[in-house]
């Protein structure tokens, strides 16, 4: 499904995902039940406290780090080093390292283009992102946010106090769901937290019967200057039947330190590959 590929690109080359999300509803309680009439007003009480203002995100200029990613997709399995750098709604860039820190692969995408570059067989594929996505608005930070485990919206930006009153919140046991209020056509999204306000997970749950759902799992949440950031995250989805998995964990997390991103193109004896060839590029077909 194309609107997952643009998933798959931004969490894959260093896959945005099987997990499907679960509509949040208020338990079934029998009026002449005390012990249901109960719990009720009890979950009544924590919804109420509940606040949007608990999941907001602080701000952010640079992301840095070094870290794992391990990728799985038909029947195979590829783990590799690799460092991770973010410019703020500007750029992201993933390079793998598998062996002494040699960089063999690496995706950028700045603005609406998406780069990947294959340095073992000399070739790479550059395109809008526009073109991969079906006109879904993922922009540059929306990508940014998920990887490192904060809540948006789509085509706006992460949660903050300027539109909080997009999102709501909703109960689930021990568990708060944060929802923005406006669901992009084709498919529902939402964010689940524990009671601590540790994000847990992003799930994407599509409208038609069939389609690819994907979600991202995350662990290790830890505080920094921009907030909760999560040092783990784990994606999974399908794409045609096929299961696609990664695994990406963070080490050595360093923030709103200068340095550039090269998004130049490579020349010389690379080849151009075209878009319906970037997941034999990532397979590491010939």
């Amino acid at each position: 499904m194309r609107k997952n590929t643009i998933i798959i690109l931004a969490l894959s080359a260093a896959a945005l995902l099987s997990g499907c999300s679960k509509k949040v509803t208020q338990p079934v309680v029998n009026p002449s039940s005390q012990q249901g009439v109960d719990a009720q007003v009890q979950q009544s009480t924590i919804a109420q406290n509940v606040a949007v203002s608990n999941f907001y995100q602080a701000d952010w200029s640079a992301f840095k780090s070094g870290g794992r990613a391990k990728v799985g997709g038909k029947g195979r399995e590829m783990s590799s080093s690799m460092q991770m750098k973010m410019l703020r709604g500007r750029s992201i860039y993933v390079s793998l390292r598998p062996v002494m820190g040699i960089e063999v692969a690496k995706m950028i995408i700045s603005g609406d283009t998406i780069l990947l570059v294959d340095k073992v067989h000399k070739r790479y594929v550059l395109e809008k992102a526009s073109l991969l996505t079906s006109g879904v608005p993922v922009t540059v930070e929306n990508l940014q946010d998920i990887f490192m485990g904060r809540a948006f919206e789509l085509g706006k930006g992460s949660l903050t106090q300027n539109i909080k009153e997009d999102f709501v919140t909703e109960v689930n046991g021990n568990k708060v769901v944060l929802k923005p209020r406006e669901q992009y056509k084709g498919f529902d999204y939402s964010f689940t937290y524990d009671e601590r306000s540790n994000i847990i997970s992003l799930d994407v749950t599509p409208s038609k019967a069939g389609a690819s759902t994907y979600s991202v799992k995350y662990a290790d949440i830890e505080g920094s200057v921009a907030g909760k950031v999560a040092g783990k995250a784990s994606v999974s989805t399908t794409i045609n039947g096929m299961a696609f998995s990664l695994n990406l964990e963070y080490k050595d997390i360093k923030l709103n330190e200068a340095f550039t991103i090269d998004t130049s193109v490579p020349g010389g004896k690379y080849k151009r590959m075209e878009a319906k060839d970037i997941m034999k590029l990532l397979s590491g077909s010939k």
